[in-house]
């Protein structure tokens, strides 16, 4: 596994152990420095390729809840994607949403009701290619929609396809570690678990896929282009 930066939120996960390194989850705590932030973190580089597995999927299933920066209700979830839209252009001929501001909110709704199961929704349109001027600061905002499944958001320079376990062979760029599935099955009284992060890219093709085994397979991936 090759990640460049990683991080993970709460004091619930107090040790990690991943192919032999540990890290220490202490809000605040310093390491690498990031192009990115998410509010308080705990920070490690992890190994070279081949580096183990299961000590982040203990991470995504011990303390999951904990680490969620916030819930939502219906009304405060359309309220942030009419604020993503706001901000955006969207072609559905070309299935496009471009970002042309000093600054870029980018709502990222992981299988939402109504869309096909397994995909990402941003600004009304699945799977979209984004596209992003170099250097805009890029905030995005990962809620988790879904029923039954986990769901984070990883940012990537290597192309699909990819491996049952996406991250295992891919350079990371910026991740939001998955967040727990909507609170109850009644969309009408669900609330959703959110989580946030800022990032400034340089020019180039990237990929945004959900980094839970499997998901990325069954579609949960699109294009992210950095313009000059």
């Amino acid at each position: 596994m090759t990640l460049r930066s990683a991080a993970w939120t709460g004091a619930a996960l107090a040790a990690i152990g991943i192919g032999g390194l540990t890290f220490t989850a202490v809000a605040g705590a310093t390491g690498p420095r990031l192009p990115w932030t998410q509010g308080q973190t705990a920070v490690g580089r992890m190994g070279a390729a081949g580096a183990g597995y299961g000590g982040m999927m203990g991470a995504w299933g011990a303390g999951g809840e904990a680490a969620a920066t916030g819930l939502i209700n219906n009304v405060r979830l359309a309220a942030l994607v009419d604020q993503g839209k706001a901000g955006a252009s969207i072609d559905a001929r070309t299935d496009t949403v471009s970002y042309a501001g000093r600054a870029a909110t980018i709502v990222a709704l992981a299988s939402p009701h109504g869309q096909p199961n397994m995909t990402w929704e941003i600004d009304g349109l699945v799977n979209p290619t984004v596209v992003v001027r170099s250097g805009t600061p890029v905030t995005v905002d990962l809620v988790n929609t879904d029923w039954g499944y986990r769901h984070g958001f990883d940012l990537t320079t290597t192309p699909p396809p990819y491996p049952r376990m996406a991250m295992m062979g891919i350079s990371t760029e910026f991740l939001l570690m998955p967040l727990p599935e909507r609170t109850s099955k009644n969309l009408a009284a669900s609330e959703y678990y959110t989580r946030s992060g800022t990032v400034s890219l340089s020019p180039g093709t990237y990929y945004y896929l959900c980094p839970v085994p499997g998901h990325v397979q069954q579609g949960m991936h699109g294009t992210f282009q950095v313009s000059a």
